[in-house]
């Protein structure tokens, strides 16, 4: 195991419970002790995601383990039907309880007969997986089991990928939906999965496309093309060059007409900006180079960013262990981050939390991911994504002294 200051990189468990956390009319039961639970839904509060499902622990005592006994989980899911009435119950196992192999499919099909809920067995939950690929999996798994087979209307389209552990992921699903809009007239249809309903995500099939925001919910969204015949358009949007690029995709799908006036209204106040910022640098002679720390998709973003801005990037790190371009660093140790920071000087981190806390000299930094060890996000009004994210980061380095 790494040495940790500050966290370790959460395990898949962790992804599908933040992925199935903002759900409304939901709950969740996991089958382990009360701390790990607790300590889940305690974390949830530092993403500073609202309440949607609820979620209860069965506890566990050693004749659980040891004898391989489902009486809690069985018990708890017939009172939390009877009580509660949600229309799903998702169980799963804790990480304890998945090691023994614990069976949660067997005792869902067992049990469904005798509920009103529909019973959903989540199956991740082990020490196998890092958190990003439970996401991936509890979104594709979504859309097979809630999702159903609707008219079309094609003034509809869904957000797939937008869940609470993406840091800033209100502002950016409301900077998504200004834009489609502004420039389509469209009306977002379901978020996968911040702050959504069952009812929602049940008639996600009614929408005529699929926006698809981070790599995780890639398998999602070809499952609905392939089901539902929906088209998908995975796109980055950060930056100017990238949220054109990215609104000329959208306008290619049957359907979706561009409004060019607000395309290129938006567009060049964005490029005034830009040109005050670069005449600002224009005999800046100290350093340039910046670091970014976070999940996949938001360190390709900030590094197209960045570029844009005329600056360079020195690292380029994902936090948790995946497949990454040649020249970029992913799943490396806490302590070599710590190292390098203390020792490199920087014009900019974008970074997670203890990245920002961790001894710097950088002259700006800017939170782009979790962890979040203090941020309270409460105004849904300031993204990174889009046109006006670019004019925040944009703003954000033309207030430096």
């Amino acid at each position: 195991m790494q040495l940790c200051k500050y966290y370790p990189v959460a395990n898949d468990r962790m992804g599908s419970i933040w992925t199935l956390c903002s759900i409304k009319d939901t709950c969740i039961i996991e089958f382990g002790p009360a701390g790990t639970t607790h300590y889940a839904v305690e974390g949830i509060g530092s993403l500073n995601a609202g309440e949607g499902s609820r979620i209860y622990s069965t506890h566990m005592d050693q004749s659980d383990v040891t004898f391989g006994k489902y009486d809690r989980l069985e018990k708890a899911i017939l009172e939390v039907d009877e009580n509660i009435k949600p229309r799903y119950i998702f169980v799963m196992a804790s990480s304890i309880s998945s090691i023994i192999g614990a069976d949660i499919e067997s005792v869902c099909s067992d049990l469904q007969s005798q509920v009103q809920s529909k019973l959903i067995a989540i199956t991740t939950g082990g020490l196998k997986h890092q958190y990003h690929i439970g996401v991936e999996q509890t979104l594709e798994l979504l859309v097979k089991k809630l999702v159903g087979d609707y008219p079309r209307d094609v003034n509809k389209y869904n957000i797939l990928g937008c869940t609470i552990d993406k840091y800033n992921y209100a502002s950016d699903v409301e900077e998504m939906k200004r834009m489609m809009k502004l420039f389509f007239n469209k009306e977002v249809q379901t978020v996968f999965t911040c702050e959504t309903t069952v009812e929602e995500i049940e008639q996600a099939s009614r929408a005529s496309l699929n926006i698809v925001m981070r790599k995780e919910a890639l398998k999602a969204a070809k499952w609905m093309e392939k089901t539902y015949g929906i088209p998908y358009i995975y796109h980055h949007v950060y930056g100017l060059q990238n949220t054109i690029d990215f609104i000329e995709a959208v306008n290619k799908i049957d359907g979706y007409e561009v409004n060019r006036e607000y395309l290129n209204a938006e567009v060049e106040a964005v490029k005034k900006h830009l040109f005050s910022l670069k005449r600002k640098f224009l005999f800046y002679k100290e350093t340039k180079e910046c670091a970014i720390f976070g999940d996949y998709d938001t360190v390709l973003g900030f590094d197209a960013i960045l570029k844009e801005l005329g600056l360079a990037t020195d690292r380029l790190e994902v936090l948790y262990q995946t497949e990454v371009e040649a020249d970029w660093i992913s799943g490396r140790p806490e302590l070599e981050r710590i190292k390098y920071l203390k020792s490199k000087e920087l014009f900019m981190i974008c970074g997670d939390g203890p990245s920002l806390e961790m001894e710097h000299q950088a002259k700006v930094e800017l939170q782009v991911s979790n962890p979040n060890l203090n941020q309270v996000l409460i105004y849904p009004y300031t993204p990174y994504i889009g046109f006006r994210g670019m004019l925040f980061v944009i703003e954000k380095i033309l207030n430096i002294k």
